[in-house]
């Protein structure tokens, strides 16, 4: 953040009388309007700046305790004074909530590894901060109920330079580190997803040919069936045995070591069903891991496509996936809940476990992914029911699509994850739109 810039925001915010929203839209961006103003103070480490009357979405409401105290001491409050001092800005305001005045400032410092938003009341104490700094980590203590010490001065060297317009100045400024974050970020969850792609794609190729493994099962019961009619011949100190098959072909009996010969047909009938088994087993373990391979493929491609940072705060995957939601995804947004059936068994979890004012979305006469909104309102903002609409259509593999969507309870629940359902609206929706 540069000093000079921070100097000329400090006197445009001066000359504005309310503070209309104070709110937390992204870890580390804060938005206040100013009258008719938004302003967005960037609070990432190393990288602060102010931006005004860009375009940014709240992708998810925060509820720390910095984010009450910003929202209550702030809203609706009048500005009294803002000034700028090397790079921190203080805001000073007169809040009027619950019939008595108060007076309350915010500061913001854009000071490297320190950077923080810090809400403190008339005698410089600390109410709350975006970050608190403890005994620990800095001799300068920011934590609630401490008084905040003044930064020692610094000498500000920097060059200085014309702007016509500052708000299309901060504009550009932000784009050009919006789109570095959105790359790098981007980078980092297509990173892990390949890393996910990979070690599928490696057990996919490593699982047992399943015919081979019906022509052991097979070998191992005519073992079992020779050995058997054979009994007579089989001694205990025997390694194998050498015989006919019942078409007359010569055959070559490798014998177990076995206390009680008369196991042996036991032993091989026991393997030949093992090996049966493990065949079909073989053509579950196969559709699961397809199925998620195909999942993490159009995950891949949804994070692709996205133009937004909000977007990638989606599609961010989970930190630690849980075993019981090896088959359901789950996404947040605007503090809803989404959740999308990764396989058929994903699909039929989330429609027995859904409830009834849930919303149920699916992609119109396609197969494809079932997709629930919890919901416990009366209604859903539309830009939520598009966000699910768009899962629903990525997760079917799909570019571009109709969505039905109705409440759960008007979802018949047919056989397996097949529905029939009334009462239902539509959506067209693109994927990377």
């Amino acid at each position: 953040m540069k000093a000079f810039v921070l100097k000329k925001i400090a006197e445009i915010i001066k000359t504005k009388k309310i503070i209309k929203k104070a709110l937390r839209v992204d870890e580390n961006l804060i938005l206040m309007q100013f009258d008719n103003d938004r302003f967005y103070f960037d609070l990432t480490k190393g990288s602060g700046d102010i931006y005004i009357n860009i375009d940014y979405w709240l992708v998810k409401k925060f509820k720390a305790p910095f984010d009450i105290v910003l929202e209550k001491k702030f809203t609706k409050a009048e500005i009294l004074d803002a000034k700028a001092k090397e790079r921190i800005l203080t805001i000073t305001a007169e809040n009027k909530n619950n019939f008595k005045s108060e007076i309350v400032k915010i500061r913001f410092e854009f000071t490297g590894r320190y950077t923080n938003a810090i809400i403190l009341n008339e005698n410089d104490e600390v109410i709350e901060s975006l970050r608190h700094i403890t005994e620990n980590l800095s001799s300068r203590v920011v934590k609630p109920g401490v008084k905040l010490e003044e930064l020692p001065p610094v000498e500000i060297k920097e060059k200085e330079f014309e702007i016509d317009d500052l708000e299309k100045y901060t504009k550009e400024l932000f784009l050009k580190k919006y789109q570095n974050r959105l790359k790098q970020k981007k980078e980092s969850i297509l990173n892990k997803i390949n890393k996910k792609i990979k070690v599928i794609q490696k057990k996919l190729n490593s699982l047992e040919n399943r015919d081979k493994l019906l022509k052991k099962s097979e070998k191992y019961k005519l073992y079992a069936d020779v050995a058997m009619v054979n009994l007579h011949q089989i001694k205990p100190y025997m390694k194998e045995l050498k015989t006919k098959d019942f078409e007359g072909n010569e055959i070559i009996i490798p014998l177990p070591e076995l206390k009680n010969i008369n196991e042996i047909g036991n032993y091989f009938y026991k393997l030949s069903k093992k090996m049966r088994q493990k065949a079909i087993n073989l053509e579950i373990e196969k559709n699961f891991l397809q199925e998620q391979l195909n999942f993490l493929k159009n995950y891949k491609k949804l994070v692709q496509n996205a133009k937004t940072l909000a977007e990638l705060n989606i599609y961010k995957p989970e930190k630690k996936e849980k075993k019981e939601d090896e088959n359901i995804a789950k996404f947040m947004f605007d503090d809803y809940m989404i959740l999308v059936g990764k396989n058929e068994k994903g699909n039929i979890k989330l429609l027995k476990n859904a409830n009834a004012n849930d919303y149920w979305l699916h992609i119109k006469n396609y197969p494809g992914a079932h997709v629930i909104i919890k919901n416990n309102k009366l209604n859903i903002p539309q830009k939520v029911l598009n966000e699910a609409a768009k899962l629903a259509v990525a997760f079917s593999g799909k570019d571009e699509g109709e969505v039905d969507y109705t409440r759960r309870k008007f979802v018949k629940i047919k056989e397996g994850a097949n529905v029939e359902y009334g009462k239902y609206s539509t959506l067209r929706v693109r994927v990377d739109g």
